[in-house]
This record gives structure tokens, C-alpha cells and sequence, in this order.
């Protein structure tokens, strides 16, 4: 039985997670298209972790922890889960909306959870770790943004039909740190 081939599935599912973000952080109103593209997203991914998961349960010794590998793997899907969930709850947004900065910044997130998954089969050494500090800052920035929203609901800035859109975002940025704090768990064990 050849081996599998988990770097490989980790980055086909940030890819899918990537795809999914820019999808949903970019729609103005999610149409009948972007529901079927977010959907044909999760049915591959759902195969992709079902896949890793059946070669953890079979290889003896795959080239990560097991644990980290398959949690990495459920939380790059809970991502693209977070991304359907903010895009069919998104009403139509007018082009000229004050609300585009988190979304944005869930994009950038992702962007770079998703290069740096790409480097994981390549790092050998501490020295060639990713800086987690930019991460770190773009979440700041994120919750920041996000502040920012729900004080425009507040003084009127924004509809309130935009509150449950806010608050889906804020739950993808989260389930975004998440990730890249699973990517970073498995960096410091295999390194």
C-alpha cells in the first residue's frame, strides 16, 4: 500500500478552506451559484477528510502525529463550515457598505494559514518556521474590526440585518485562529 500523502490532503483542504473564505467574504448576498459552489467545496472536503482520516486509521506510523494531523484536518473543514454559515446568512450588503473591513481581514487570515500549511513539508529546522507574530496581528485587527461593526450597529451606521453577519464572521475568524493554532501545534512537535 503506498503511503499517504497528508501534507498533500492538508493543503488541498486549506486550499478548499481558501476558496471557501474568499467566496463567502466577498459575496454582497449569497446567490444560487455561490451556494452551489460552497457546496461542491464542503462535498470535497468532507471526501478529503474522510480519506485522511480512513489512512490515520490504517498507516503505522504516518509522518505526523495523528492527533495533530487529524485535528488540523477538522478544523480547516469547521472553516469552510463558518464560511457557508456567513455567506447564506448574508442579506444583500450595498457595494458602498461600511462593513468590509473583518471580511477582508478573514481573507488575509486564511491566505496565510493557507501558505503556510504549503510550507509544512518543507520545514526541517526552527529557523524555517513561518512568523506566527503576523498571524497574530491580523487577528488583532480582525477583533478590532469587529468592535468596530457592532459600534456602527449601534449608532445606526449599519442595519441591523447586517448583526447576524457580523457575528458569523467574527465566529470564521475565530475558527481561523484555531486553525493555524492546530498548524502551529504540529510545527513545534515535528520540528
Amino acid at each position: 500500500m503506498a503511503k499517504f500523502r497528508y501534507f498533500e490532503s492538508l493543503e488541498e483542504l486549506s486550499n478548499s478552506a481558501l476558496q471557501a473564505v474568499q467566496l463567502s467574504c466577498k459575496s454582497k448576498g449569497c446567490t444560487k451559484k455561490e451556494k452551489e459552489e460552497l457546496s461542491s467545496i464542503r462535498l470535497s472536503a468532507d471526501k478529503c477528510v474522510c480519506e485522511l482520516e480512513d489512512a490515520l486509521f490504517a498507516d503505522f506510523l504516518p509522518p505526523l502525529e495523528r492527533d495533530s494531523i487529524a485535528a488540523c484536518a477538522h478544523c480547516l473543514s469547521r472553516v469552510i463550515d463558518r464560511a457557508a454559515d456567513l455567506a447564506s446568512s448574508i442579506v444583500y450588503i450595498p457595494t458602498n457598505s461600511h462593513y468590509d473591513e473583518e471580511p477582508k481581514i478573514c481573507i488575509r487570515l486564511c491566505e496565510t494559514l493557507h501558505a503556510d500549511i504549503a510550507l509544512l513539508k518543507k520545514i526541517r529546522k526552527p529557523s524555517e518556521m513561518p512568523s506566527h507574530r503576523a498571524f497574530r496581528a491580523l487577528l488583532a485587527k480582525g477583533r478590532n474590526a469587529h468592535t468596530k461593526a457592532l459600534a456602527k450597529i449601534s449608532s445606526g451606521v449599519l442595519p441591523r440585518s447586517t448583526a447576524n453577519s457580523i457575528i458569523l464572521c467574527a465566529k470564521l475568524r475565530s475558527e481561523l485562529a484555531r486553525s493555524y493554532d492546530e498548524l502551529l501545534e504540529i510545527m513545534l512537535n515535528n520540528i
